[in-house]
């Protein structure tokens, strides 16, 4: 059985987009540095219990020990993972052409277009798609270029707080329940493997209900870069909020899942792990700001 809940925190109303340059300072506001920028919601200060109980199905050695996690200043994080058209918008402007990769028939990246089809991509990579393709290095190009532009302190998410943003108060593997009447599936509230959820590829943002932060597609659609080293569990890790950069750093971490991946490994605690030169049609990043 799938236990779920949202009584540490209540949920929290989304205020309506702010102006460039208007300052949000509420847990839930939501506001944009710029035209191109990525929407961003305030997320609450506190603390929450990191890692996963060892009875949760699904469960893996890395996702313990249970540790807590405070974030004791207010922060951003992008409420979609970053989208192509802001992806795109960098490109343009720096400039910058992604070299192909993943040449799989099917799955290749032809300078940050994910063959979805084959003939043609693009009519299923639209501007409210997740950005895919980008390296771990891209991704923080990315960051810089968007810290410069803005004025603002952008940053690459790290693995924490990327899971405290994606549990929204909650405790359990998911923030929701279990599709009414199987065994395991979040059909209803997320892009994983199958058809059932609507999508074969990544869905555009938005498709699925924000949790109660106000966050978007946390447990599905495509993973996301986080700015974390690979340790092999939570023993020595950073109790801050802070992005842990010791361990086995020819890998990164990453965190979310993907549309072709199955539901157990959308669990809000589920980890992953990538060499940072890799890139591929199903990875993709989110960005935090602090306040």
């Amino acid at each position: 059985m799938n236990s779920f809940s949202l009584t540490l925190l209540p949920a929290l109303a989304l205020a309506a987009l702010l102006p460039s340059g208007a300052q949000a300072s509420q847990p839930g506001q939501v506001f944009r540095d710029c035209k191109d920028c990525p929407e961003m919601v305030v997320l609450p200060t506190g603390t929450f219990q990191m890692g996963t109980p060892d009875d949760e199905v699904g469960r893996e050695p890395d996702e313990g020990p249970l540790h807590p996690v405070t974030f004791a200043k207010p922060l951003a994080i992008s409420r979609f993972q970053v989208l192509k058209g802001e992806w795109f918008a960098y490109l343009r402007d720096t400039g910058y052409t992604m070299p192909d990769g993943d040449e799989r028939p099917g799955r290749a990246c032809k300078a940050g277009i994910p063959d979805y089809q084959g003939s043609d991509p693009r009519k299923q990579y639209t501007d409210r798609h997740p950005a895919v393709c980008m390296d771990f290095a891209e991704a923080n190009a990315y960051v810089a270029w968007l810290s410069k532009k803005t004025g603002k302190h952008y940053r690459l998410v790290s693995e924490s707080l990327r899971e405290y943003a994606a549990r929204g108060g909650s405790t359990g593997p998911f923030p929701f329940p279990f599709d009414e009447g199987k065994e395991y599936s979040i059909a209803q509230h997320a892009n994983t493997y199958g058809a059932a959820d609507g999508y074969n590829f990544t869905a555009p943002a938005g498709s699925f209900a924000p949790n109660a932060f106000g966050v978007y597609d946390m447990h599905g659609n495509v993973y996301e870069w986080t700015a974390d080293c690979y340790n092999e569990n939570y023993v020595g890790a950073p109790s801050d909020g802070s992005a842990w950069l010791t361990g086995k750093c020819e890998f990164k971490r990453i965190r979310g899942n993907d549309w072709g991946e199955a539901p157990v490994f959308s669990r809000s605690g589920n980890r992953n792990a990538l060499v940072p030169g890799d890139r591929g049609d199903w990875i993709g990043f989110r960005v935090a700001r602090d306040m």
